[in-house]
């Protein structure tokens, strides 16, 4: 199995985890974490590695319109399913699953069409509530970006159930060759932003495409056992996701747009490069490790919440395991971010650095939160969830127009951020932990 994944990515995976991960019990938590880093590993190396390059490429407004760019994406991508594709990993039987997946298509399509009629009329409109004029062009993609992520995200959750990590490891690395390489490309070609965004959707539809034709088999098998009376059935029983996951999941991304949006507004597109390009670099390297660590999280959480099995031991297990693998990254940043930046980005992106240096607490939580964060999915507390979301987002909107409005300085605002969002993941932490304790049926 390694060797195939050798060859589907056509990359050399590090020695010592392939050697660790063969040493591992199959199918178990380690492994299956590993398989999809090993994957996740040559993903995330190589936005890494070309970043010093495309910071020569591409200017800070480039970055800043291709954050606003993928806001707009990202806005309608997190209710494109319903977010049906999350409760794929619920049933018991792989029947109830694949009604779950075709419900969660066909919700996919019909949003993307829409996406297409609005931006098709509204497209300017639109740029100019963004005050962006120049975004207009780039609104055309959007429907087609929203519908890859759909499918991708839905296959994305079937692979998961059937362990099927393989998959995901191969999708990932197509996705980020096809990114860096139109990102490199356009690059040298001197055409501007539309490298970046052309990168941006190219890495979309083709991780996409990998998912569809590696699941097909499956949905071949499967294709026999959906049906509109399953799907309704499967649509009432699992009906909190559309009605509360969704709401709390557009809160969420709401609230990352909206931060994309409010620094756009007060501060242009040059102060919006600098903070875009500061989470796109931490969040590569941290995301091989939160990423996979999700993924199987998942998985597991869930398998052991059905079977009444230790889920609050898994859940402490995996924040320590989180915190000790992330702490020494985040203390080397929080000393000596702005040189590193400075250094390897070259001096114009200094700036980027002391964005980072400032925003260390809140980055190293949320890598701790993020995996354990599908909890309250699992035990069947989301409501309570989605209130914890309305507090956390809307300290984080309150802190830039703090910036924005009061102080007239970003850096104030990320001072005020980063602290009161550090509070507030602790206490989000100690309530996942303690509601870990519900067994199933309790």
């Amino acid at each position: 199995m390694d060797n195939l994944l050798a060859r589907e990515t056509g990359c050399c995976v590090m020695p010592f985890m392939m050697d660790l991960k063969n040493r591992l019990p199959k199918g178990g938590f380690l492994h299956n974490v590993l398989t999809l880093m090993t994957g996740t590993a040559i993903a995330q190396a190589i936005p890494i590695l070309i970043s010093p390059i495309l910071t020569r490429l591409y200017t800070p407004e480039d970055f800043g319109l291709l954050a606003l760019y993928i806001s707009v994406v990202s806005l309608i991508s997190v209710i494109v399913t319903a977010r049906y594709e999350i409760a794929i990993m619920l049933p018991k039987q792989d029947e109830d699953a694949a009604n779950l997946g075709a419900l969660s298509l066909s919700i996919a399509v019909i949003i993307s069409a829409l996406t297409v009629l609005i931006v098709l009329f509204f497209n300017v409109p639109i740029a100019g509530l963004l005050r962006k004029p120049e975004i207009a062009q780039w609104l055309y993609l959007v429907p087609l970006a929203v519908l890859a992520v759909g499918i991708y995200q839905i296959i994305n959750y079937w692979s998961t159930r059937r362990n099927l990590y393989r998959r995901l490891a191969a999708a990932r690395v197509t996705q980020s060759v096809a990114n860096g390489s139109v990102n490199l490309g356009l690059g040298f070609a001197h055409m501007g932003v539309s490298g970046l965004i052309l990168g941006h959707l190219a890495g979309q539809v083709l991780s996409a495409g990998v998912l569809v034709r590696q699941a097909w088999p499956d949905v071949q098998k499967y294709r026999s056992v959906v049906r509109w009376d399953r799907m309704h059935r499967n649509a009432q029983v699992y009906q909190d996701f559309p009605k509360v996951n969704s709401l709390q999941a557009f809160v969420d991304i709401l609230q990352s747009s909206g931060v994309v949006f409010l620094i756009s507004s007060f501060f242009g597109s040059v102060v919006l490069g600098f903070y875009s390009f500061t989470l796109r670099i931490l969040q590569a390297p941290l995301g091989l490790l939160g990423a996979s660590v999700s993924q199987v999280f998942y998985q597991k959480a869930s398998e052991v919440y059905k079977n009444s099995g230790d889920l609050q031991g898994l859940v402490k297990k995996t924040i320590l395991s989180l915190a000790a693998m992330a702490l020494p990254v985040f203390l080397i940043l929080a000393l000596f971010a702005p040189p590193i930046f400075g250094f390897i980005f070259g001096e114009e992106w200094w700036e980027a650095g002391t964005y980072a240096q400032i925003l260390v607490p809140w980055l190293f939580l949320n890598f701790i939160v993020s995996p354990i964060s599908q909890v309250p999915i699992i035990v069947g507390e989301q409501k309570k969830n989605f209130l914890f979301a309305l507090v956390g987002n809307s300290l984080i909107i309150l802190s830039v127009i703090y910036g924005g409005i009061i102080a007239h300085n970003i850096k104030m605002g990320f001072y005020i951020l980063s602290g009161s969002i550090s509070v507030y993941y602790l206490v989000v932490i100690l309530w996942i932990f303690k509601i870990s304790k519900k067994k199933a049926g309790i």
